[in-house]
């Protein structure tokens, strides 16, 4: 039996997660599901390591990273995230795998199929260097917009920008206290800048801020109506192309 640990705080993952790995693998043995950094460690310090362990990276109580730091774990890792694929990329070490959110059956029985035939040797997992990848990464976002007015230069936090788009060929910044601002960034200069955890790009006109979503409807048999909590001069819909993408990555 291949003795699995899961540490994932979002019940609903959690529960489909161990569906998956029973669906797949006969083999597979889960132990438990946790869901902190605090049960995690006081788990493994009350039982043998788990052979494999499925690890989302960050927990209700911090990053998961932090259980580590705290008890000395010989366990191969299959990271369970929904930080953007490149970013993982960049701190994917020796045996550590990672699968994105939503989980996809296939690319967990992938997953699966690399931990054993890597069960011999044991993996070292060099968490400072997934610390630094990780930090460097959110670093690389743009964190501020300095918008000329005039004579003056006003700084806007890109975290108070609720949306951006085009009119007219010119690109704009909607704020969330309601103002617009004129940018020279395209929209796909600025899709390169943003943070995708945060910002979508719904057409080839707009790009909105995760947080500028009230409430969401269909709008055709294959478009969808964002409503924004703060007005916008353009409805925002998102296109045909990019519903399924959207879906995704309002699930994550």
């Amino acid at each position: 039996m291949i003795r699995t640990l899961i540490i994932e705080d979002e019940e609903p993952a959690a529960i489909r997660l161990r569906k998956l790995l029973n669906e797949i693998h006969s083999e597979i043995e889960v132990l438990d599901c946790i869901d902190s950094v605090e049960r995690a460690v006081q788990w493994f310090h009350a039982h043998q390591p788990p052979e494999l362990l499925l690890l989302d990276i960050q927990l209700a109580d911090g990053l998961s990273f932090d259980i580590f730091k705290k008890v000395k774990i010989d366990s191969y890792v299959i990271f369970t995230t929904a930080f953007d694929e490149y970013a993982i990329k960049a701190f994917e070490l020796n045996s550590i795998d990672y699968l994105l959110k939503p989980i996809d059956k296939a690319k967990l029985a992938l997953s699966i199929e690399k931990f054993k035939r890597l069960r011999i040797p044991t993996p070292t997992i060099n968490i400072n260097d997934l610390v630094t990848a990780i930090e460097s990464k959110k670093s690389n976002y743009k964190k501020r917009f300095l918008i000329n007015m005039g004579s003056k230069i006003k700084s806007v936090e890109t975290s108070e920008v609720a949306f951006f788009y085009v009119l007219e060929k010119n690109s704009f910044m909607g704020t969330f206290d309601g103002k617009n601002y004129p940018i020279d960034f395209s929209l796909d200069k600025l899709e390169t800048l943003l943070d995708p955890e945060l910002f979508f790009r719904i057409n080839r006109q707009q790009i909105i801020n995760y947080y500028t979503i009230d409430r969401i409807s269909v709008f055709s048999k294959s478009r969808i109506r964002i409503e924004p909590k703060v007005k916008s001069e353009e409805e925002l819909l998102v296109s045909a192309n990019k519903s399924h993408e959207f879906r995704q990555w309002l699930d994550r």
